[in-house]
């Protein structure tokens, strides 16, 4: 069984030497707080690195000549070597490249393997072999965590990238990537030094933020994982997860530049290092998905210079610092001494070197980006370089030109490139000052990119535009509506629903279906006894009894014939029908309405078109789902029906005509519907951009828009509705030719013959009179519903 190995907590006490035993800080005899001395000859270092470095001292050295000391050491086993009469172990703890060679008999050394955590005692003595100048005799061993060679299978041999990600566990132990471990921790050691020394105050901006200051869309939206229900189906799991756990979309942060400003007004200095994150779909070292970013921000600053000495001033420290430590001697010792065998090769130690010595002494030449773009057109008019993409004042620096900038202009070291032009560039940097600008330029603004050799751009920054009008001019010269943006923030703030005909995105399926199924029932249950008329009076070859000279003759007649709750036969069926049909009849309108585009470019936008498709794809749907309810509806609409309730009429159906009976006015029905859902749509898009141009939610607009839109559908397909009346109807009628009736042309012959044009609009004022309050009852309980769902949405 593998043991994994963790370092236990020890509580640590000063040790003070004997003759400093009664003066150990002034302290009485009896102080309960007298520290208790202790003295040993047994060394103590902290770690493999003091021991290397107290060992190569000449002081070290000459003491150790004369005795030998003893001390404990522990770490990993990085090799073994097992013999006859003894073996050599090489320890290392991460706290250098090297390693300690431990000498041990071939008893202690019987259950070491590479990886192996031991503390080993003994005497620290000078080599007589070569590689090291001391080595550890050991006098016993005590092994702290086995390895099992299955489960750590890191050996002292070259490990490709691909296979060590695969170890995120023991990676760090490679002495290279604990070597970038150290580096890491100095250099960020370093830059809380500086700026500390530059009055600058760290700040911790948050990871999860609701802003997108990139702009570019490139980020990880945060929601939570819903977790599987027992009853739910893994195909719906997809869906539930959609759902937003702070009500509106927040992300990972691409950047802290938005709060870092913000702060910035509070303490004068701030600066941050935070993880940033990037949802680019690159695999290029370029771009990381998550990176640790620092930035920095300072107020009261009129001058680019000063913020560039900033950057300079850090990046020298940084360097200087570097050069001398022993981190940075063991960076270009692992240079020398490794040899990379990935894609590509590592930095000779030299280069490196002279990379720190150019950040220490410069030049740091400050350059501009027109006086960038005239020496790299000269290096191409020389011939002195070649370049894939054509240097262009409006086309920005490629890394290419970058590379070559920082080589030739840098001198090798780092290069500022200033004031680009204005139309390359963010909107809320301020304009260069004057005399960096000409007659015959562009409009450039006042930032700088630093670049570097190889790396290319290292640094990037600005001075901020902070007057009001002219941050909104900016705001409109790029595209972004200023007035827009603040009457939409506004909105926001008094609680209204804003751009509303484009759904937020957390308004969930579920609740777009619920607000559809709300305006299904309550449309076809308000205006029933209506639609009943238009059954009756759209039927050919009526009984006698059952002829109406109008609306109100209809209505008088059926109330005193055969009672006022005829009017209401068949309504439990829409009830039941017109749910899940106008659920889906709406979800498949917000969908297509999104992915056709007609929610883009806010409520000033029209979309006429997506209006008409997104229409005619959610009719299709919900009549798959509805037309055998209507078939059952109208059998109990009409005169004389033999029909008491819903499933009585579903089963007779169903025994004496089969299952086509409930679609045989399919087809007929989506010939009518997706011309009259088509035409509706459209003419209600068009009415509520007329009536209400300011998007929001507005009652009065969307009743009125689908009355409207409803009424100019209706006038229009009424021929194809009598159509789809007779075929539904046909198995009630006395009539053999209207029973055997097969087909929409067929139903479509038998009306032109019988009854001539006029046939096609029966019942057209019924239908309109019907259709007018039902679409605007429609609408306006779909859009009250979202409504709802939406402020539920937003509420915090």
């Amino acid at each position: 069984m593998t043991r994994h190995c963790f370092l236990q907590q020890r509580a640590f006490r000063l040790s003070l030497p004997s003759s400093c035993r009664d003066a150990a800080l002034g302290a009485p005899a009896d102080a309960p707080w007298r520290f208790r001395p202790r003295c040993s000859s047994t060394l103590a270092p902290t770690n493999i690195a003091n021991i290397l470095r107290n060992s190569s001292s000449p002081l070290a050295s000459s003491s150790v000549s004369s005795s030998a000391q003893t001390l404990t050491v522990n770490g990993f086993v990085r090799t073994v070597r097992k013999q006859k009469r003894v073996a050599f172990a090489a320890l290392g703890d991460g706290s250098t490249l090297q390693t300690v060679q431990a000498v041990l008999t071939p008893e202690q050394a019987g259950g070491l393997s590479t990886g192996t955590a031991v503390s080993i005692t003994g005497q620290w003595k000078p080599s007589p072999g070569q590689g090291q100048s001391h080595e550890l005799q050991a006098d016993s061993v005590r092994i702290l965590g086995d390895n099992d060679a299955a489960t750590s299978p890191l050996q002292k041999k070259y490990q490709t990238a691909e296979f060590v990600r695969t170890l995120p566990h023991l990676r760090s132990r490679l002495p290279f990537h604990s070597l970038l471990l150290r580096l890491r921790s100095q250099v960020t050691a370093q830059v809380t030094s500086y700026f500390a020394t530059q009055d600058f105050i760290q700040v911790h901006p948050p990871i999860i933020t609701s802003s997108d200051c990139e702009g570019a869309g490139e980020v990880f939206t945060v929601s939570p994982e819903v977790p599987p229900s027992p009853n739910s189906n893994a195909k719906q799991q997809p869906q539930e997860q959609h759902g937003l756990f702070f009500g509106r979309p927040k992300y990972l942060t691409v950047s802290s530049q938005l709060h870092l400003e913000a702060l910035a007004q509070s303490v004068n200095k701030v600066w941050a290092l935070s993880p940033t994150f990037r949802a680019e779909k690159s695999d290029t070292p370029r771009h990381l998905s998550e990176f640790y970013m620092l930035e920095a921000e300072v107020s009261f600053v009129e001058d680019l210079e000063q913020i560039m000495d900033v950057v300079e001033g850090m990046l020298r420290t940084i360097a200087s610092d570097l050069k001398s430590s022993h981190v940075g001697q063991e960076l270009l010792v692992s240079r020398a001494r490794d040899t990379w065998e990935g894609d590509s090769p590592a930095i000779a130690p030299r280069e490196l070197a002279q990379r720190w010595q150019g950040l220490i002494d410069g030049p740091w030449p400050r350059i501009t980006y027109q006086d960038a773009i005239q020496r790299l057109k000269g290096a191409v008019t020389e011939g002195k370089a070649e370049f894939q993409f054509a240097p262009d004042h409006q086309d920005g620096l490629q890394t290419e030109h970058e590379r070559f900038l920082a080589e030739n202009v840098g001198q090798g070291g780092p290069v500022f490139v200033t004031d680009y032009p204005r139309s390359i560039k963010p909107f809320y940097m301020s304009p260069s000052a004057e005399s960096r600008t000409t007659s015959q330029d562009a409009p450039t603004v006042s930032c700088f990119d630093l670049l570097v050799p190889e790396l290319c751009e290292l640094v990037g920054g600005s001075m901020r535009e902070h007057r009001l009008a002219e941050l909104s001019k900016a705001m409109d010269e790029k595209g972004l509506s200023t007035a827009r943006v603040i009457d939409l923030e506004t909105q926001a703030s008094d609680g209204s629903l804003q751009c509303y005909e484009s759904l937020p995105p957390n308004f969930s399926l579920t609740a777009n279906m619920l607000a559809g199924a709300f305006a299904g029932i309550a449309e076809h249950s308000v205006m029933y006894p209506i639609d009943l008329l238009k059954t009756r009076m759209q039927i050919v070859n009526p009984s006698p009894t059952a002829i109406y000279s109008g609306i109100s003759n209809a209505m008088v007649t059926i109330s005193r014939v055969e009672g006022f709750r005829t009017l209401w036969r068949g309504v439990s069926s829409v009830v039941v029908g017109a749910g899940p049909a106008h659920a889906v009849y709406f979800a498949s309108y917000e969908a297509v309405k999104h992915a056709l585009g007609g929610n883009e470019g806010g409520h000033g936008e029209h979309h006429p078109l997506a209006a008409a498709a997104s229409g005619a794809s959610a009719t299709i749907a919900s009549d798959a789902l509805m037309n055998p309810f209507d078939v059952i509806k109208q059998r109990m609409q009409l005169h004389g029906s033999i029909y008491k309730s819903v499933p009585q009429c579903a089963r007779q159906v169903f025994r004496t005509e089969g299952l086509s009976a409930f679609y045989v006015s399919y087809p007929t029905t989506l010939c009518m519907t997706v011309p009259f859902t088509a035409l509706q749509f459209m003419a209600y898009e068009s009415i509520s951009k007329v009536m209400n141009p300011t998007g929001e939610y507005d009652p009065y607009t969307h009743c009125a828009a689908g009355g409207l839109a409803g009424g100019v559908a209706a006038g229009f397909t009424t021929p194809l509705d009598v159509i789809k009346t007779l075929l539904q109807t046909r198995g009630s009628a006395s009539d053999a030719e209207l029973r055997n009736v097969s087909g929409l042309w067929e139903a479509a012959k038998i009306i032109k013959r019988r009854e001539g044009w006029k046939g096609y609009f029966r019942g057209l004022k019924p239908r309109i009179i019907t259709t007018m309050p039902s679409t605007a009852i429609c609408w306006s309980a779909y859009e009250m519903a979202k409504a709802f769902f939406i402020a539920r949405s937003e509420i915090p």
